[in-house]
């Protein structure tokens, strides 16, 4: 009886013992978080709306330049002025092109002549009395004058080819000296405002359709994600007082560079009241609606078994249970389980996942 109470008093000193050093670790811990601010970080949770600059243009529109250089002799628009399918927006000299095509109809009618007048010979052996003096000596006659006579008719034939084929880029590149608006819009652009001058390649002239006007905002790729088509929009365009209501029509799939040299992803905003009071190119700001309501974005590294958060509670850890969302490269969604009001532990020498059997 005496050694089973001796055995009952050397339990609960085992158990005060290790309740103390239970305690005293849940203290010291505390106090390192409390000394260490930078073990912890508040959760970040992604907004409602934000705002992205932007600019009004057409998404139909075509920029046209010329494949060579040359003397501009004809400039019938200028920039504003509505031009339809069709019609010719700036001409190139064509006095070298229209010589050049005559010489190729002409060498093409010399050919065409050689050419019927072999299939002629062909057709009445008069060919093949010419050929056969030259193969009287060869071993099989017949043989050697039919082949000499079909590699004549295939030259012929090869010759009228080249020709139709000179013909043909010499009025292709006639056709190319002309500039044709290949829809119907305003002319918001002209590399040049007189003609009579020389110009290159890199003279441009911009026809923009403004019934396909819209707003083109620029988004930072953090926030792209949570971006949908049919999303709502308020625009504030700069020198128009009243904001306009608009809704995303497109998003699109790769990111662009600006002048600034940010790398962003564009999304185009549409609305018939911007089609009315804006015009091409005016810039201005986006108030994008998101969809991420009560969205949170953590560190990926920091979600244990794909639900489990460590948070600072009060400078005591407390493992969280999460539900987790997309990952946007180091982040991951959190869509449930955290507050604003919550820090994560961010330093992992701080959380003591040994004494957790959760992995």
């Amino acid at each position: 009886m005496k050694n089973k109470r001796v055995l009952i008093l050397i339990g609960v000193i085992i158990v005060l013992i290790v309740a103390g050093v239970f305690i005293n670790y849940k203290k010291m811990l505390a106090a390192s978080f409390s000394s260490n601010p930078v073990t912890t970080a508040s959760v970040r949770f992604v907004t409602s709306t934000f705002s992205a600059t932007g600019t009004v243009t057409a998404q139909n529109q075509a920029t046209l330049t010329f494949q060579t250089p040359g003397k501009l002799v004809y400039l019938p628009f200028k920039e504003g002025d509505t031009v339809s399918t069709g019609q010719v927006v700036a001409q190139l000299d064509t006095y070298a092109l229209q010589r050049s095509l005559t010489l190729a109809l002409n060498a093409y009618r010399t050919t065409r002549d050689t050419f019927d007048q072999t299939q002629d010979n062909l057709q009445d052996n008069l060919l093949k009395s010419q050929v056969t003096p030259t193969y009287s000596n060869a071993v099989d006659n017949n043989t050697a004058v039919n082949n000499a006579i079909q590699r004549i008719a295939d030259q012929a034939q090869a010759g009228l080819d080249n020709s139709v084929i000179n013909v043909e880029l010499a009025n292709y590149a006639l056709q190319l000296s002309r500039l044709i608006s290949p829809l119907r819009g305003i002319i918001t652009h002209e590399g040049v405002t007189t003609s009579g001058i020389n110009i290159t390649p890199a003279t441009t002239f911009t026809v923009a359709d403004p019934s396909s006007m819209v707003f083109r905002a620029n988004i930072p790729t953090q926030d792209i994600y949570y971006i949908n088509e049919g999303g709502k929009v308020s625009i504030a365009v700069d020198g128009i007082q009243n904001k306009i209501d608009g809704t995303v029509v497109k998003i699109y799939p790769s990111k662009v560079i600006l002048l600034s040299g940010e790398a962003v992803y564009q999304v185009d905003v549409e609305s018939d009241q911007l089609k009315k009071i804006a015009k091409l190119d005016d810039t201005g700001t986006a108030i994008i609606y998101t969809n991420a309501e009560n969205v949170a974005l953590v560190p990926a590294w920091t979600v244990l078994a794909g639900k489990y958060i460590w948070i600072d509670n009060g400078g005591t850890p407390e493992l969280r249970e999460v539900t987790v969302g997309k990952v946007h490269g180091n982040e991951i969604e959190i869509t449930g389980g955290l507050s604003p009001n919550d820090k994560i532990i961010v330093d992992p020498k701080y959380i003591p996942s040994m004494k957790y059997q959760i992995l």
